[in-house]
């Protein structure tokens, strides 16, 4: 994941806010700039809390040693998942992976030797990527791949279904790169559904491949799924 240097500001003995987006199921990093506003001071603890519960969910101990050889103490329910990497600037407390239910406010706090304390508040988002696109037809019938024979001239309709996702993903219709249908809705039962109508298919469609995309990050790929249409060509006699 991306991330500005501006994203959080480290302001001596204040509380900034900032706000960080990650995907379920890849890695997340959350920042601590750590830096020493006083020439003359160092940290000695550097601990992240998760402003919901009362112990801190990672310890480092940078008494008596430098901070690349500090002593990491991560909580023991996480302690798989997570890291504190101090080797780049600033440094990163990182999930990997990040799961929905580590959406919350975090804070960085730093102790220094002389100086008071340093926190950091910073707010984690963790959007929760759409399930697989199912396409049916109008009877329910689960579509993929070749599908028809259809008559040349035929009308079709084609609805795509998609479970899940937080934020609720957009779906939308393609055919290659082209925009088809973008016009979604969200069903009582809460799928998000796209119905695509194709008026009077022509020999130009034979073959061709329709995608159903659905996507609420622009973080990861979109989910896909897509079917090709086979036809019916009708033969035309010319009379001389």
């Amino acid at each position: 994941m991306s991330r500005n240097k501006n994203d959080c500001v480290l302001i001596q003995g204040l509380v900034n806010v900032s706000q960080i987006a990650a995907v379920a199921g890849h890695s997340a990093e959350i920042p601590c700039n750590v830096s020493n506003p006083l020439a003359d001071d160092e940290a000695s603890l550097i601990l992240w809390y998760r402003v919901d519960l009362a112990n801190p969910i990672y310890t480092l101990d940078v008494r008596n040693v430098p901070i690349n050889g500090a002593r990491h103490f991560p909580a023991s329910e996480m302690e798989d998942r997570i890291y504190f990497n101090v080797s780049v600037h600033p440094p990163v407390l990182i999930f990997d992976p990040v799961l929905t239910t580590d959406e919350a406010d975090y804070k960085c706090r730093v102790d220094l030797k002389r100086s008071r304390t340093l926190i950091l508040h910073i707010k984690l988002d963790v959007i929760e990527p759409p399930g697989e696109p199912i396409i049916m037809d109008e009877h329910g019938q689960h579509l993929h791949d070749v599908i028809g024979p259809y008559d040349e001239g035929s009308t079709l309709r084609f609805i795509c279904e998609v479970d899940g996702g937080d934020p609720s993903p957009e779906v939308t219709w393609w055919r290659g790169s082209s925009l088809v249908d973008d016009s979604f809705n969200v069903t009582k039962q809460g799928f998000v559904r796209n119905d695509m109508i194709l008026e009077e298919i022509q020999r130009g469609d034979w073959m061709a491949e329709y995608t159903c995309r659905a996507s609420n990050t622009n973080a990861t790929d979109p989910k896909e799924a897509s079917l090709q249409l086979d036809m019916n060509r009708k033969n035309y006699f010319f009379h001389t």
